[in-house]
C-alpha cells in the first residue's frame, strides 16, 4: 500500500445546517484532489448532524439531508469520498423483489445510519455485492443506547437487516472496492459504536464487524464516528483498537478512525466532539494523532507509514480538557442560534468561586466585549463579596453595575404578606424571605437586564448544588445555559486554580475564595454562602460530598448501600481517593473524614441519608433546568435519566445502617 493516499477530514458538523457541511466538504474534496488523494472520508453523520433527536422522524427532514447526497456523488468524480449521513430505505421491497413489508422498529420507513462510498460519480461495489443493502451504502451495526444515545430508538442497523432476510451477519458486512494508484483495495468501513464491540455478544464471543470485515476481504479498516468527548476518550479508543487487535492476532489490519469536532445538543446536554482521529498501524498502535482537540484538520495519511513506530500521547490534565469542553461548548450556542457572532451574556456576579469562574470562561469563549456583570447585594451580602466581585470584574475588563434590591424585596414580601388566601394568618417563612431575594436576582433583573440587551443570562450553579436543589426555581435556576453544572465543587476550585495560573497567569479569580485540599479557610477568606440571611454557610460538606456525588453518578453508579457497605469494611477513605485520583493527587480520603467527622457512625448516616434524600427529591428541580454543558460520563439532563419519584431507602440499606449504628462505634479504616 506504499502508493495509497487517504485523507481523514476531522472536520467540524453544524447540527441542523446540511448546506454549510456539504459546502465544507466541497472544499475539502478539491484540496485533496490537488494533494493527488485516492480515498477522503468523513465523519459519521456529517452531513446533518448526530443528536438531531427525534428530527429523525421527520421524513421531510431526513429526505433533504439525502438530497445532498447527489451533490456529494458528482463531486467524486476523479476521487474516492466516503461520509456519514442518513438513508431512508424507501425501494426496499423493488430493490429486494420483496412483498414483504420491511418497517423501521418503529413502525415508520426504515431508515439506516449509514455511511455512502461514492467514486468517479457513482457508488462503489463491494467485494461480494448483495441486493439487500443500497448500493454504495452501509448501515451501521452497532447501535448505542445509553446515556445520550438513542440509535435504537431512530435507525435499523445492519443485524436487523440480516434478521429479517434470514441472512448470516458476515454476509452483509462487505468491503468496499476503491479504484487507486495500485490498483482496487478492499477497504472495509464502519461507523463509530461498530469499534466498541467488546460489549455486544452472540454466542459467548463480541460481535466484532471489524472482524467480519477483515475476513471479508478487507486490507484497511476505516472507522467514521460521532464520539463526543469525555476525559479518558482517547485512551478508550485505544483500548478497543487493541481488543480488535487481539481477537484478529496476525489477521489485524491498519485502523483509520475519523471524528467530528464541535457542538451539538439533546436539549438538555450541550455536548462537545474533540475529533480524536488516530490512525493505527497493523498492531493496533497508534501513528498518527490528530494536531489537536476541537480543531478541524486534514490528516493525509500516506501508505507508507501505515506499519510505522507507535507514539506516545501526551494528554493535558482533567481539569485542562474540561475547560477546553466549556469553552467549545459556549461557543457553540452561535451555531445553536444560528447567529454570526456570539452572543451578550449578562451574569449574576456575587462575588462567590462560582460566578467568578462563570465570568472568566464566558470571556474566554466570547470577548470581555460581551459581558455584563451585575452584583445585586441586600443587607445579608458581606462587604467582603462585594469586593470580590468588583475585583474580578476590573480585572476581566468587563462592564460592572451594582444594583441594590434591598427596597425589592421589601416590597415584594410586603405584597405577599398583604395576602392571606386561607385566612390562616400564617407567616413567610425564613427560607420564604431568601427565596424571594433569589426570585429577584433571577427573573426580575438578569433575565429584564439581558432582554434588554438582546442578550442571554447564565445559570451560575455547580453539580453539587444541582445535585441536592440547593438553588430557587425562577430564581437562580433560570438562565439560558449552566457552563459549571457538571463540576462539582472541588472541580470548580482546581479550574479557579488552572484560569489563575495556566490561562490569564495572575490572580483574576480573588484568592480569598480558595480553600485548602481539606476544604479550610483563613480567617480573611470567602467561605461559600447564598448570602440570603445572617451567618449563612453552604451545608455542603465539601470535597467529600464531590467524591460522594461522583460514586452516585458515575457511569458505573453506586448506591447509599454500597457507600455504607464501604464504611463497615473500612475502605471508604480509600474509594474517596479513587473519585478524586484526577483532581486532587495525594490522598485525602481519611483527613476528609476526619474533616467532616465522619468517623462517628451517626454522623456518616446522617449524613449519607440527607444526602440521599436531597439528591432524590431535586429530580424535579433539574428537569426544569437549563441545559448543561457535559464534561463528565454521567451529566444531570439528559445524559442521566430521572423521574421524579419519592426517596425510599432499600432493605440492604436499612440492614447496613443497622448494622453500623449498632455495631460500630467508629470507622476503622483498612491500611
Amino acid at each position: 500500500m506504499e502508493k495509497l493516499k487517504i485523507a481523514l477530514v476531522q472536520m467540524k458538523v453544524i447540527p441542523g445546517k446540511p448546506k454549510i457541511n456539504v459546502d465544507n466538504m466541497l472544499q475539502k474534496i478539491e484540496d485533496a484532489k490537488k494533494q493527488e488523494i485516492d480515498l477522503i472520508v468523513f465523519p459519521e453523520m456529517c452531513v446533518g448532524g448526530y443528536l438531531l433527536g427525534d428530527k429523525w422522524t421527520d421524513e421531510e427532514f431526513c429526505l433533504n439531508l439525502m438530497s445532498f447526497n447527489d451533490i456529494l456523488m458528482r463531486a467524486s468524480e476523479g476521487i474516492a469520498i466516503a461520509f456519514g449521513n442518513i438513508f431512508v430505505d424507501l425501494e426496499i421491497k423493488l430493490r429486494t423483489n420483496s412483498d414483504s413489508i420491511h418497517p423501521n422498529n418503529d413502525g415508520r420507513i426504515r431508515k439506516y445510519n449509514s455511511i455512502y462510498v461514492f467514486q468517479n460519480g457513482k457508488p462503489v461495489e463491494r467485494v461480494n455485492e448483495t441486493n439487500i443493502l443500497p448500493k454504495g451504502i452501509q448501515p451501521k451495526t452497532l447501535l448505542p443506547n445509553y446515556r445520550i444515545f438513542d440509535d435504537q430508538r431512530y435507525f435499523y442497523s445492519t443485524q436487523d437487516i440480516a434478521r429479517d432476510f434470514n441472512l448470516e451477519l458476515q454476509n452483509l458486512l462487505q468491503p468496499f472496492k476503491i479504484q487507486t494508484k495500485e490498483g482496487i483495495k478492499n477497504i472495509g468501513f464502519e461507523l463509530c459504536e461498530d469499534l466498541w464491540c467488546e460489549d455486544y455478544r452472540k454466542n459467548l464471543q463480541a460481535l466484532n464487524p471489524t472482524k467480519m470485515l477483515v475476513g471479508n476481504g478487507a486490507e484497511l479498516i476505516v472507522n467514521c464516528s460521532a464520539s463526543p468527548w469525555t476525559f479518558g476518550k482517547n485512551a478508550s479508543r485505544d483500548k478497543r483498537v487493541l481488543f480488535i487487535k487481539e481477537e484478529l492476532k496476525n489477521n489485524f489490519k491498519p485502523f483509520l478512525y475519523v471524528n467530528c469536532v464541535g457542538t451539538q445538543n439533546n436539549g438538555k446536554n450541550i455536548v462537545t466532539f474533540d475529533g480524536g482521529s488516530t490512525v493505527y498501524n497493523d498492531e493496533g498502535l497508534p501513528i498518527i494523532f490528530s494536531k489537536a482537540h476541537y480543531i478541524e484538520e486534514l490528516i493525509v495519511v500516506d501508505g507508507k507509514v501505515l506499519n510505522g513506530k507507535p507514539l506516545v500521547r501526551n494528554e493535558k490534565t482533567k481539569i485542562a480538557q474540561k475547560y477546553e469542553a466549556i469553552i467549545e461548548g459556549l461557543r457553540g450556542l452561535k451555531d445553536i442560534s444560528n447567529t454570526q457572532s456570539y452572543p451578550g451574556v449578562v451574569i449574576g456576579l456575587s462575588g462567590g468561586i462560582d460566578s467568578s469562574l462563570v465570568a472568566c470562561l464566558i470571556v474566554k469563549a466570547f470577548g470581555k466585549e460581551n459581558v455584563i456583570g451585575v452584583n445585586m447585594p441586600t443587607r445579608y451580602n458581606s462587604d467582603k463579596t462585594k469586593n470580590s466581585a468588583k475585583f474580578l470584574a476590573e480585572q476581566l475588563g468587563i462592564k460592572y453595575f451594582v444594583i441594590p434590591i434591598e427596597g425589592l424585596v421589601e416590597v415584594n414580601a410586603d405584597l405577599i404578606r398583604s395576602i392571606d388566601a386561607d385566612g390562616s394568618g400564617r407567616k413567610l417563612t425564613e427560607l420564604s424571605l431568601e427565596n424571594i431575594q433569589a426570585k429577584i436576582r433571577g427573573t426580575s433583573i438578569l433575565s429584564n437586564l439581558a432582554a434588554r440587551y438582546q442578550a442571554i443570562f447564565t445559570n451560575n450553579g455547580n453539580k453539587l448544588e444541582t445535585a441536592i436543589g440547593y438553588a430557587t426555581l425562577y430564581g437562580d435556576v433560570g438562565g439560558a445555559i449552566a457552563p459549571i453544572a457538571d463540576l462539582t465543587k472541588i472541580e470548580i476550585i482546581e479550574m479557579a486554580r488552572f484560569i489563575n495560573n495556566e490561562v490569564f497567569n495572575r490572580e483574576v479569580i480573588p484568592k480569598v475564595l480558595l480553600p485548602t485540599n481539606l476544604w479550610i479557610f483563613d480567617k480573611d477568606q470567602i467561605e461559600p454562602s447564598a448570602e440570603l440571611k445572617n451567618n449563612q454557610v453552604d451545608p455542603m460538606k465539601f470535597i467529600y460530598h464531590c467524591a460522594l456525588l461522583d460514586a452516585f453518578t458515575d457511569y458505573n453508579k453506586k448506591s447509599p448501600a454500597e457507600i455504607m457497605q464501604w464504611y463497615t469494611e473500612g475502605i471508604l477513605h480509600k474509594k474517596i481517593d479513587f473519585y478524586l485520583k484526577d483532581i486532587i493527587h495525594e490522598a485525602i480520603g481519611l483527613e476528609l473524614m476526619k474533616r467532616w467527622n465522619l468517623l462517628d457512625p451517626k454522623e456518616f448516616i446522617k449524613d449519607l441519608e440527607w444526602f440521599s434524600e436531597l439528591f432524590q427529591r431535586s429530580v424535579f428541580k433539574r428537569i426544569q433546568a437549563p441545559p448543561i454543558i457535559m464534561t463528565s460520563k454521567t451529566s444531570f439532563g439528559y445524559d442521566l435519566r430521572e423521574s421524579m419519584l419519592p426517596y425510599e431507602p432499600t432493605r440492604k440499606q436499612e440492614e447496613l445502617k443497622n448494622l453500623i449504628l449498632t455495631k460500630m462505634q467508629k470507622y476503622e479504616p483498612k491500611k
